[in-house]
């Protein structure tokens, strides 16, 4: 289990609430107490008119677990990163409050699951009646595909719906209506689930009573790099195809970059990584064209025990393809002890991202900075070691790793955006620490 994901994603443990000392040196570590949300969270994120996030919140290793109270029910988040996405989510929610959508959807939806073109009468009408049962599809949303191979062979994530809403169209619109929602179609957020559901269905049938494209959610579906053409390419693919669609554009992206066979389909089949991850990731690899051994991040990857640990990964690769495109050139993807992911730059420098928050110094954070530190390749002569934090270490965190001769870069999510839409290339690293 990768170093990072160790850190992050061990939710059914954490640290004693104590000070300890490492058995083989003289570091103390940080102890792992309640923190407080007002503390830690910029005012738009703590707190707005539909929902407040509860003052506890609880370390778990690299990352925080936030509660977020709403008038749509409570919510968990782990990481600030979906705390952002969760908090998005209810926003759309309010919003299609607030436009009356909700109300008429509830007078709408009762008798949608018995309708003729209910996703189960459809199969079963499909085989039995093809003909007629192909004419009752609206016209424009039947496509007979290409994706069908996929249908067959793969099997759906539980997120993704049933192959059967793809093939009627249902799936086209609810993916349109996330996207102009600004949230992400295959979220893990049961209650927008339902909600849209119940608006495609209404789309779905024509109902002119639900306004669903008329209103439209400030921000893309979870973006950290907002403006950049990574996002806006992801945006558009997440929006026009289906996951057997994605599966296959990103299967051929992986192979034309020489990717093993079986590391991309163990990638494609992963459990935790939805098409939306995928993508994501994929997109960001695609985007390095002239990085080489890509393939290791996804060997690392693999890695992945729950959703947090896709978003973490995900988060890694836009982070490396940001800086590889606006800061420095990568000329490689590296595995450190196989469990840690890195960049090597064309200036001889190894490039370690952590996509966190607040960087902590406990006993796994220093065994990671040992291995970052000790790594040796006879093919990249390595000068320094930076280590870019989405947001900051501790005190103790960067007095550490600075004594490890680590060179430590703050508020890596904001530098990235930044750079993105700037031409400053190397001299942004100038400017912050």
């Amino acid at each position: 289990m990768a170093f990072w994901i160790h850190l992050c994603a061990d939710f059914a443990t954490a640290l004693p609430p104590s000070i300890t000392t490492s058995s083989t040196t003289t570091t103390v570590f940080e102890s792992m107490t309640n923190l407080d949300a007002r503390t830690l969270l910029p005012a738009d994120l703590l707190k707005s008119a539909h929902h407040t996030v509860m003052d506890q919140v609880e370390p778990f290793r690299l990352t925080n677990h936030f509660t977020i109270t709403s008038p749509f029910g409570q919510f968990e988040a782990y990481g600030q990163d979906m705390l952002r996405i969760r908090i998005q989510e209810i926003h759309a929610l309010a919003k299609l409050q607030e436009e009356g959508s909700l109300d008429q959807l509830s007078a709408f939806g009762h008798g949608v699951a018995h309708a003729a073109l209910s996703p189960l009468k459809f199969v079963v009408n499909l085989f039995s009646d093809p003909v007629n049962t192909a004419t009752q599809v609206p016209k424009g949303l039947w496509r007979a595909t290409t994706r069908l191979k996929e249908m067959v062979t793969g099997e759906r994530g539980q997120l993704e719906g049933p192959a059967s809403k793809e093939i009627i169209g249902f799936s086209m619109v609810k993916r349109k209506i996330a996207d102009k929602l600004g949230v992400d179609v295959y979220s893990s957020n049961s209650v927008l689930q339902k909600t849209l559901n119940r608006l495609s269905w209404a789309g779905y049938a024509g109902d002119t009573g639900v306004r669903l494209l008329t209103i439209p959610v400030a921000g893309p579906a979870g973006a950290i790099l907002t403006g950049t053409t990574l996002s806006s390419a992801v945006g558009d693919l997440l929006r026009d195809y289906a996951p057997e669609d994605l599966r296959r554009l990103n299967r051929d992206k992986l192979e034309a970059m020489g990717i093993d066979e079986s590391v991309i389909e163990d990638f494609l089949s992963h459990v935790w990584y939805s098409p939306r991850h995928e993508t994501v990731i994929v997109q960001a690899l695609s985007e390095m064209q002239s990085v080489a051994n890509r393939g290791r991040f996804l060997e690392v990857a693999m890695s992945a025990q729950f959703e947090e640990d896709a978003l973490f990964f995900q988060r890694l690769s836009e982070m490396l393809v940001a800086f590889h495109l606006n800061i420095r050139p990568l000329n490689d993807i590296v595995a450190i002890n196989n469990q840690l992911v890195a960049g090597y730059a064309n200036n001889h420098t190894l490039i370690a991202m952590i996509p966190t928050d607040r960087l902590t110094w406990q006993r796994e954070v220093e065994e990671a900075a040992q291995h970052i530190r000790r790594w040796k390749n006879p093919e990249h002569p390595t000068q320094k070691v930076e280590v870019w934090i989405s947001g900051k270490p501790t005190p103790l965190a960067e007095k550490n790793l600075k004594a490890m001769g680590l060179i430590v870069k703050h508020n890596a999510r904001d530098v990235l955006r930044w750079a993105a839409t700037t031409s400053q290339g190397e001299s942004i690293m100038t400017s912050f620490r």
